[in-house]
Order: structure tokens, then sequence, then C-alpha cells
């Protein structure tokens, strides 16, 4: 079901017109009949007059325009669950291993910054295989 479908559903439960939703909103009727045959969409700022009017929120409109099953963090999520135990400890493993270095270069980059001593060398961005840059930082002291 589109939004304008649900547009009429909603403003037929409350009971309106679609003059008094016009009204309400500050288009025209037809507008609302445009919006109600999917014809045209109502621009941001009469979408916040829509929800407002016809008292609900915006989930309610446009709950058929999103889907979540196909959302990338869902589909990792089904393959995750559909693998074997030996499967699943790689995965588990290889997450640990990526978590480490994103979050290790952050507390490198942040150290280096709060420190007061003068660095003997500049900090620079060093090209690796396999794409991504690090920081070349071989004086770094761990946290």
């Amino acid at each position: 079901m589109g939004i304008g479908k649900r547009i009429k559903e909603l403003r037929e439960r409350m009971g309106i017109t679609q003059e008094d939703l016009a009204r309400r909103i500050g288009v025209t009727p037809s507008a609302v009949g445009n919006y109600e045959r999917d014809f045209s969409h109502p621009r941001e700022e009469v979408l916040y007059k829509l929800f407002s009017a016809l008292n609900c929120e915006p989930n309610e409109i446009f709950a058929d325009q999103f889907d979540a099953a196909k959302a990338p963090g869902q589909i990792h999520l089904k393959k995750y669950l559909e693998l074997d135990e030996h499967g699943r400890e790689l995965v588990d493993a290889c997450t640990e291993i990526e978590y480490q270095r994103c979050t290790e270069s952050l507390v490198m980059v942040a150290a280096r910054s709060f420190s007061k001593e003068a660095s003997p060398q500049p900090m620079r961005l060093e090209k690796r295989p396999g794409g991504g840059s690090v920081l070349d930082l071989p004086d770094y002291k761990e946290v």
C-alpha cells in the first residue's frame, strides 16, 4: 500500500473530508486528492502538518516504504544465525579482530592528540595492500 492510500485511510478513520484536511494542512482539496491517488506527494513541511492533522506517526504513513528485513544488518544477522558452530566462531573471531583494529586506531590517534610531548615525526597516512589507510605511528605507547 502506498502513502496515498494510507493518507486516505487515516483521513477516513478520523471522519474528515478532503476539504477539511486540506484546510488543516494549508493546501487545496485537489492537492489532497492527488496525494491520496499517489499522483503527487506532499512536500516536507506539508508532511509535518499532515502527521499532526491526522494524529499519526510517520511510521503509519511510510510503513511499506522501508523493508527492515532487507536492511544490510538484518541480512547479515539472518546469514549468521544459519551458520553452524564453526562458522559462527570464525565470524566472531574476524569481527573481534576488525573491531580491535578500528578502536585501537582511534585510541592511538586520541593518545597522540592529547600528548604533551612533541612528536619526533609527523603523523602520516600510509597505504597498505588490501585497501584502507593506517596511521604510521611507530613510537606510540599503549594506553
